[in-house]
């Protein structure tokens, strides 16, 4: 569905840029008529009747909105809660020995609870104070292992 949204959207984008092109470049033709009563017919670029105007912006109205869909709905690809990023569970274990003990111990029970836990959960698990266990995970945030996100009164925390 959404490529669907994505290819509508630049089917419009082009067929409003070949539709402004085509009204701004080929010039309209001018009748003048004069007192002797000869018509003569010229071509004015720069002369745009009413319509023309009318098509024209709506044309550069419908090319902004499929411009601005296109460019703010990318979606990037939502993490599934309770599911380890794309990393594999290899990546984790020859990351675990460069790691300090308590910060391993931390990063153990987040793989254990599918990569997300709450953070008082976090505390009680590894049974340090609430203060030690902030740190740790400010050092794992610091080393790009983690993510922590606001969580009501708590923190969640994510593998990256």
């Amino acid at each position: 569905m959404r490529q669907f949204k994505i290819l509508i959207a630049v089917a419009l984008l082009i067929a409003t840029l070949v539709i402004l092109v085509m009204m701004l470049f080929n010039p309209q033709p001018l009748q003048i008529i004069l007192e002797t009563g000869q018509a003569v017919i010229t071509q004015n670029p720069n002369y745009f009747t009413t319509g023309t105007v009318i098509i024209l912006v709506l044309c550069t109205f419908v090319m902004g909105a499929s411009i601005t869909f296109l460019f703010y709905n990318t979606e990037k690809n939502p993490k599934q809660p309770g599911s380890i990023s794309s990393k594999t569970p290899e990546h984790y274990t020859t990351l675990l020995p460069l790691l300090r003990a308590d910060e391993r111990k931390a990063v153990h029970i987040i793989i254990d609870k599918k990569g997300e836990i709450l953070q008082n959960e976090l505390v009680l698990k590894l049974g340090f104070s609430k203060v030690k266990t902030t740190r740790i995970l400010a050092s794992l945030e610091r080393k790009g292992i983690i993510d922590k996100q606001r969580h009501g009164l708590t923190n969640s925390i994510r593998l990256k």
